[in-house]
């Protein structure tokens, strides 16, 4: 099987895409008789082409996207250790069915084993904190003393164009909404706001920012490490962002004022509604679908990558931030 790409750019940020398809990939293919497939990434207007050419090819479309545990630094840092690979939509696309959305409201999948293997991931994404990104920073003592002190309610800040925001039915209206349903729905608690990685380095605008926030508001303008900061708070609101679903595997209170894949299931407080999503989810089946069955996952081994599991990426990111302690 050989599946075609219309970007460049692609290789780029997955430059051995190949060991994640377990197909050759061919660049700007000329015909659909060289290709079984067109993958693009996600549903972004970058990749356009790619869509516009598996409809007039009758091809199958492959939606790529960065895997919830993706890398150490950030993704202008490191190419991905994970990647989502979806035939049938994507999950930040709000407005369509994706794999993972299908995979929660279905009943074949949900062995005792892979349950089990949910937990035991669960548990050590929180004992060892780790995130989609993780060349974060420790808490300072002193904001942790203040958290552990006063009630706190997080809200978490996106970025402009984060198609999360785009397709999970929001935008700089939800963002205002939020902020002022947590500040009228907790009088008394301390509202702490937490900056985007990619706004923090320069590279990006986030919604929050732009808003006259309360002088009493905490905001982190620090790459703090996400589920430190967590553990911490009592509530979390936030329009779309992974943080909302890692907030579940704390086992905290979580408002989704856009739709983000998570929402839907029972699990969170939601503002908006979607009729798809029919059942009621555990939290490992969320852990089970979002991070064993969605995801591909690789590691490198000397000069090559091969696939592995999420098990052995989570070894692979344990090591290297204990290295980075190090030094």
């Amino acid at each position: 099987m050989a599946v075609g790409i219309f970007s460049k750019g692609i290789l780029k940020t997955v430059p051995y895409l190949e060991v994640f398809l377990q197909d050759k990939v061919v660049l700007n293919p000329k015909s659909p008789k060289q290709v079984d497939a067109i993958a693009g990434w996600g549903h972004k207007p970058t990749a356009k082409k790619a869509i516009q050419k598996a409809k007039e090819w009758g091809l199958p479309y492959l939606a790529l996207e960065d895997g919830f545990i993706r890398s150490f630094g950030l993704g202008f840092e490191e190419p991905p250790l994970s990647i989502v690979i979806d035939p049938v939509g994507i999950y930040y696309d709000a407005s369509k069915p994706s794999m993972i959305e299908n995979l929660l409201n279905s009943n074949h999948w949900q062995s005792p084993e892979i349950l089990e293997k949910a937990k035991t991931l669960r548990d050590l994404i929180v004992k060892y904190e780790i995130s989609k990104y993780n060349n974060t920073l420790d808490l300072p003592s002193q904001i942790k003393e203040l958290l552990q002190k006063e009630e706190s309610i997080l809200l978490v800040d996106q970025t402009y164009n984060d198609m999360s925001v785009i397709l999970g039915g929001a935008d700089q209206n939800t963002f205002k909404e939020m902020l002022y349903s947590a500040l009228e729905e907790n009088p008394k608690a301390l509202i702490v706001i937490k900056t985007h990685p990619d706004v923090i380095k320069g590279k990006k605008r986030g919604f929050l920012t732009n808003l006259r926030v309360p002088k009493n508001c905490l905001i982190l303008s620090e790459n703090y490490n996400p589920i430190q900061l967590l553990k911490l708070v009592k509530k979390v609101y936030t329009v779309s962002s992974q943080m909302g679903l890692e907030a579940l595997l704390l086992g905290k209170e979580v408002h989704c004022f856009g739709i983000p894949f998570y929402a839907g299931w029972g699990l969170t407080y939601d503002r908006k509604k979607t009729e798809r999503r029919k059942r009621k989810v555990s939290i490992e089946e969320l852990v089970a679908s979002a991070y064993l069955l969605y995801p591909r996952y690789v590691i490198p081994k000397g000069n090559q990558y091969k696939l592995c599991d999420v098990f052995e990426v989570l070894d692979f990111l344990v090591a290297k931030k204990k290295l980075k302690l190090v030094k």
